[in-house]
């Protein structure tokens, strides 16, 4: 998922993203909160705070996300979501739609953004535990260099590419 700061200034930020389903969430938060959370119509979930991939409690079909940010106040805050299997239709409409793969056996190497099988992966050494959440990778050479620097490809603006 991309976060997207909306609005920031000292004492708050607005942040969102584009929900796979067409709607897109977002959230106010307030310098020294504990944690904001938004639902969308679809059953995802998003939360921002210093500990808000915590506070999500994994349900069947949902996957964790997570990235990492600085308020400009220097705080370092998280937005994390749970992701269910609903799609944004085809042609613009908003639209819910079942994914033939079970979204629970799928992950995307965050960086190279390949699909990957997160108990393959395992079984292969390809995962990485960072704050908190399992990151799985296609390769040895995806997973050194998350480890290395792993705030870089967490960073919303940072773009997967093979």
């Amino acid at each position: 998922m991309d976060l997207t700061v909306l609005e920031a200034d000292v004492t708050r930020i607005r942040a969102g993203y584009s929900c796979p389903c067409g709607c897109t969430p977002s959230v106010d938060y307030a310098r020294g909160e504990d944690l904001v959370e938004e639902g969308c119509c679809c059953g995802n979930h998003f939360a921002v705070g210093p500990h808000a991939s915590g506070s999500l409690r994994p349900s069947a079909g949902f996957r964790p996300e997570l990235r990492v940010f600085d308020a400009p106040w220097g705080e370092r805050l998280e937005a994390a979501w749970l992701v269910g299997p609903s799609v944004h239709g085809p042609s613009g409409e908003h639209e819910h739609e079942a994914s033939d793969e079970d979204p629970t056996t799928q992950a995307v190497d965050p960086v190279c953004g390949m699909t990957v099988d997160p108990e393959a992966a395992r079984a292969k050494g390809l995962s990485s535990l960072h704050n908190g959440v399992d990151y799985f990778f296609c390769g040895i050479g995806c997973k050194l260099e998350f480890v290395d620097d792993p705030e870089h490809f967490l960073d919303s603006s940072y773009v997967p590419s093979m």
